[in-house]
Formats: C-alpha cells, structure tokens, sequence
C-alpha cells in the first residue's frame, strides 16, 4: 500500500501487552444486499470455506439501526444469519445478506494480535468477493466498516467490588459523603462515543458488569468498538481504514486505563 493515512498520534509503536485482556476480536463489514441472494446460495458460501471451518450454526439475524430484519425480497421470507465455525471453536465466520463478520474468541491460546485478525478478514473478504463474482451478484460494495475489541476482566484482577473500578479505569469515581442522599452504586455502565480523524466514523467505548458462564464469576466487560468508513471505499482504503481503527482502540484502551492494571496486563515499555 503506498498511500498511509495521516496519524493524528506520533510515529512511535503503538502500546503493546503480554497479557491482554482481550475475550473477542471482531473484524468485518455491512454492504448492500445483492438482489439475487438467495438462501440456497449461502451453502455455495460455505463450500469456500468447509476445509478450514468445517461446522456450521444458525444465529439469530442481526436487525438494522432501525431495528428491521433483512427479508427475502421475492417471499418476504428472514434471511438467515450462519457462522462458519473452526474446529479449535476460536474462529468464525459470520454471514448474513448484508454483513460478514472474523471473529478470534480466546478458547485456550492467546490472542493472536491484529495482524493475524486482520489477514484473516481479507481473506474472508477476497473469497466472498469471487463467491459474489460467480453467481453474478454484481460488485460487493461496503456500507460500513467495523472492529470491535472484546476485554473481560475478572473479578480478582485488579479488583474485587465497585469501589475498585478507580483503580482500572481513569475516568471513574464515586464520591460518597455525608450530605449525599445516593448510597455507593450496586451495578455500574457507561458509554463514550469520540469522532475518529477525517469523519471516518467513531470509536464506540462501552462498559458493563456480567457474570462469566464457566464458573459464575464476576466480570467487568470493557468494548471498544470503531464503526464508519472512508469516504472512497476502495479496497486499499479500506485497509488504511481498520490500521487506523485498531490505533484509536489500542491507544484509546491504554488512555482509559490506570498504570496500576496495566502492570497485571503486562504493560511493554518498549514496544
């Protein structure tokens, strides 16, 4: 690629950590449906790409901003949405007549960083473009791209009740004094949306409590997820778009977070 998206941030390596607390990664992107899709034809789909992910699952379709689901254009029939999985169950595929998603979910090895993430997804993406070119779909034009950073932090790392949340997260405090009617709160969440450089979109922060399915305990779920575009939507503008996405994530997560838990999550001084 030989044009580079001007930083808003210095040149120097991004921040680096041994131990993440990364759950999910989730890299993909909305186009505009194709007339002709059909349901038969996510089956031709899936032949691309049955050696590597050879099971397959439905999933409840993903609704639009304004909450409609995709339907069939000729029956009024919902289009379907499918995951593609990997035997070792930490990778997938995500389809549906508008939208495919790469997912890494940690399972027993560690997140593979970015640049395993984001092969992968143009890999995806070069395999549904020639799927689009043999049935004669037409061009895949992207609406919307996304990536999305997943953290689960476990109760124990760094924290153990609400009143700890100061000590991950910069932005966060509860004051409880005497003239104060509002005890300390019980559950806690919060959203922050930032415009990304050039109106390309925005980097979404979200956070929340939840309960880790294995064994019941406690998790505090951190989301930093970048959605938008850039304007002239080629192909090598779309890579531009997501190193630039995972820059806001990666400095972003690191700006929100304490140097106290970013010691646990092994900080590199010098990456």
């Amino acid at each position: 690629m030989t044009n580079k998206i001007e930083s808003s941030f210095s040149i120097n390596t991004l921040p680096s950590y041994k131990n993440p607390p990364v759950n999910e990664v989730v890299c993909g992107m909305r186009f505009d449906t194709p007339d002709k899709l059909r349901i038969p034809h996510i089956g031709f789909l899936w032949d691309k790409f049955r050696a590597d992910y050879p099971i397959i699952q439905h999933a409840p379709p993903i609704s639009s901003a304004k909450g409609e689901i995709l339907v069939d254009q000729a029956t009024g029939m919902p289009l379907p949405r499918v995951w593609f999985i990997n035997r070792s169950d930490d990778q997938l595929i995500q389809f549906q007549g508008d939208r495919f998603y790469f997912n890494w979910r940690r399972r027993q090895n560690d997140y593979p960083r970015y640049d395993h993430v984001i092969k992968n997804f143009e890999s995806v993406l070069n395999k549904i473009v020639i799927f689009f070119d043999e049935l004669e779909f037409g061009e895949l034009r992207p609406v919307e791209y996304e990536l999305s950073y997943i953290n689960h932090i476990p109760k124990g790392q760094g924290w153990a009740t609400i009143d700890d949340l100061p000590k991950i997260f910069l932005d966060y405090a509860w004051e409880k004094t005497k003239e104060r009617f509002l005890p300390k709160p019980e559950k806690v969440s919060w959203q922050k949306e930032f415009l990304l450089p050039g109106k390309k979109g925005y980097l979404i922060i979200s956070f929340k409590q939840a309960i880790q399915k294995e064994d019941k305990v406690p998790l505090l779920v951190l989301e930093l997820k970048t959605r938008g575009i850039d304007e002239s939507a080629t192909k090598d503008r779309m890579r531009e778009w997501f190193d630039l996405a995972h820059e806001w994530i990666v400095r972003g997560f690191t700006d929100l977070t304490t140097p106290e838990i970013q010691k646990i999550w092994e900080l590199e001084e010098n990456a």
